[in-house]
């Protein structure tokens, strides 16, 4: 049996309504903690996930460093998501 995420359209507009009013995330990589803007929703392996690009941001020194060994794409499931949106709101 698969592990899917199973959202209804409420769950997904709820949190695409959350990227809209909070696009930007930091995220700390083993490269480095570096700044992300939610691009879209995908599709990866039978789940939906949220796609997050890093940006160009000059308080975040280590953007070279991720982009360099990542890429510049960052792929979350909801429930990374919904954990790294909490911490934003608790800061």
């Amino acid at each position: 049996m698969e592990n899917k995420n199973i959202l209804n359209t409420e769950d997904t507009n709820c949190i695409k309504q959350l990227c809209c009013e909070n696009p930007d995330i930091v995220l700390k990589t083993e490269f480095g903690t570096g700044h992300y803007r939610f691009v879209d929703f995908k599709d990866h392996n039978g789940g939906l996930v949220l796609e997050f690009k890093l940006i160009e941001d000059s308080q975040y020194k280590d953007t070279p460093n991720i982009h360099k060994h990542i890429g510049e794409m960052c792929l979350l499931t909801v429930g990374q998501f919904i954990y790294v949106h909490n911490r934003l709101a608790f800061a």
